[in-house]
């Protein structure tokens, strides 16, 4: 007996992963719509809802997951006119906890309701108004996540004359205690905005000027994020290596504008186009581009050649006396760009708002304020900054400032490759750019010898600059040397290449917004144990995050692939040995057993 239940205990661990493979992601969430009326007359607002009900065994993530990796679940709207979506209420989440990530992850799961409030203009004429609603999610288990996909639910509004009578429907749906979001716990009153819900109801207890004013102190909160930290020294480097004619104050200034100005835009049409904000940004095109603005602008401070302002440009703000005011509403508009991916909770919620709200001035003017929150520092860095131009006596030795700033920039050049470069050339690049730096300040750079202050401060940055070097670069080496996995990106080239060595070759599957993957990387993949494998395994990683391009298309249907992580064996002689096909998280201890059966596997 005990045999027989060790054999179904086996058994249900091999086919419930399987199953879970067989269902579509279409399949994971049946919608249903919901009206509170049989109709709505014109100048009334209404309540519509939609039934999320989830497959057993399966949950989609919330509306607002702290996780940024996570999807979150949404609904939009392209209402026809005169009709309104003004909120969009999200059921209670449940937490499930994520010891090995540090955090929890919020989901639904079961049958719930979102509830939508809306209003019907007193000029709609009667008749059927159709009003489909994008549900787009992102279905996962335990173990696995598949794509993110979108349904579509057929709501239409039967618009009756104003002062119609209408018959109440649904009330066990819209009696008041379904549906109604709460905020998770811990967050503050007025910055729990993670839902368009909650802005809405911000804007409407609050009014406008109080919100946007609201809305700047989340910009503000923005600037506790890393990923605003390449504006710092991108920002000290420009201000405090160009010459501002007792303008400091008006060009910082012109430079957060145009910072405010292209932050405004990018996600205005974000959130209207329904996607989030920043993810544009992420191709490697931007990512060159950025890096060659600021080696364009590091040979400018090496004095190669000086930067002027366009023409065109130079009339439209008035002559030679404002190109400094041009030039830093330039440099901001490209670092509007790179502040574009830096969100959170309350920007995801803005987001919603506004694709919501359908209004694009108003979400232009919401994404402004927040900008403005998020640059509110760097006008006093730049401001500070330019001031090291306007000191006195600012003769040979300011042109040692330049080299110092240009060489900063050439760093931070290197830092925008990072998502370009696979990791062994970024670390050689990025410390190289350290110490040639401080090597050229320290033995070739003579500006500002007689300077005795000036000189001993180059030094020291000269000095930082060798030991940051030395200590990134021996830090990297250190980490390969424990036993790092060198991963490959997926290529035919690098397939052939382990076959005609007879090595067996590992593919893992994954995508950013997989939570089960990221499980993987920090608990299996860097166990040293795992990593000893390197080098007599191939270890291959193939993205599929953008799971509609062409190539995520081509390798899933070569593979198989349902959903991630799937990590795939191939023997030596490159054909996949099945059995050994991995779904879903795994320890190290189970996973380096496959390698071993791997290694061990006749050709």
């Amino acid at each position: 007996m005990r045999d027989r239940i060790i054999l179904l205990v086996l058994a249900l661990s091999i086919l419930l992963p399987i199953q879970a493979l067989s269902v579509t992601p279409e399949e994971i969430v049946q919608l249903k719509p919901y009206y509170e009326t049989d109709r709505v007359a014109a100048g009334s607002d209404f309540r519509i809802a939609i039934e999320m009900d989830i497959l057993p065994g399966w949950h989609i993530n919330s509306n607002s997951p702290s996780n940024e990796f996570a999807i979150p679940t949404e609904v939009r709207f392209s209402p026809p006119s005169g009709i309104e979506i003004r909120e969009i209420i999200f059921p209670p989440h449940k937490v499930l906890s994520l010891k090995s990530l540090g955090g929890n992850i919020e989901l639904f799961d079961g049958r719930s309701y979102v509830i939508i409030r809306g209003h019907v203009d007193s000029t709609v004429k009667p008749g059927r108004y159709k009003l489909p609603a994008r549900f787009i999610y992102q279905g996962c288990t335990d173990e696995i996540c598949l794509p993110p996909t979108e349904k579509t639910v057929p709501f239409v509004l039967q618009v009756a004359p104003e002062g119609t009578l209408v018959q109440t429907l649904n009330a066990h749906i819209f009696s008041g205690s379904t549906g109604e979001a709460t905020a998770p716990s811990g967050t503050e009153k007025g910055f729990s905005a993670t839902e368009s819900g909650s802005i809405s109801r911000m804007v409407a207890e609050k009014g406008m000027l109080l919100t946007l004013a609201l809305i700047f102190l989340g910009g503000l909160a923005l600037n506790l994020t890393p990923c605003v930290y390449p504006l710092i020294p991108v920002t000290i480097s420009y201000f405090g290596g160009i010459e501002h004619k007792g303008k400091g104050f008006v060009n910082a200034l012109s430079y957060v504008l145009g910072l405010a100005v292209m932050y405004s835009i990018l996600g205005t049409v974000a959130a209207l186009s329904g996607q989030m904000l920043g993810t544009q940004l992420t191709s490697p095109v931007v990512s060159v581009a950025i890096a060659l603005v600021m080696v364009v602008l590091a040979l400018s401070m090496f004095g190669l050649y000086e930067i002027r302002v366009p023409g065109f440009i130079m009339r439209v703000v008035g002559g030679e006396a404002r190109t400094g005011v041009a030039g830093s509403f330039i440099m901001g508009v490209t670092m509007g760009i790179v502040a574009a991916p830096c969100i959170g909770p309350f920007v995801v919620g803005l987001l919603t708002y506004v694709a919501v709200l359908g209004d694009p001035f108003k979400g232009f003017i919401m994404f402004f304020f927040l900008a403005l929150g998020l640059g509110l520092p760097y006008l006093v860095l730049g401001t500070f900054s330019s001031k090291i131009s306007a000191l006195p006596r600012s003769g040979e030795w300011m042109i040692g400032v330049r080299r110092i700033f240009g060489f900063i920039l050439v760093v931070m050049a290197v830092y925008f490759l990072d998502p370009v470069l696979d990791k062994k050339t970024y670390n050689l690049l990025f410390s190289l750019s350290l110490l040639a730096g401080g090597v050229w300040l320290v033995i070739f750079d003579r500006s500002g010898e007689k300077a005795r202050g000036f000189h001993v401060v180059k030094s020291v940055v000269a000095i930082a600059m060798i030991m940051l070097a030395t200590g990134f670069y021996l830090s990297s080496v250190k980490k390969s040397a424990a036993g790092e996995i060198q991963w490959r990106p997926y290529s035919e080239t690098v397939l052939e290449e382990a076959k005609a060595e007879s090595k067996p070759v590992v593919i893992d599957f994954y995508a950013d917004w997989c939570i089960p993957c990221k499980e993987l990387d920090t608990l299996t993949f860097s166990d040293p144990e795992v990593q000893k494998y390197d080098g007599r395994v191939v270890f291959v990683k193939v993205d599929l995050t953008k799971d509609k391009s062409e190539f995520s298309r081509t390798i899933k249907k070569k593979y198989g692939i349902k959903g991630v992580p799937t990590v795939v064996f191939l023997g030596r002689n490159g054909q996949e040995i099945r059995q050994l096909r991995l779904t879903g998280f795994e320890n190290a201890r189970g996973f380096v057993k496959r390698l071993e059966r791997l290694i061990s596997a006749k050709p």
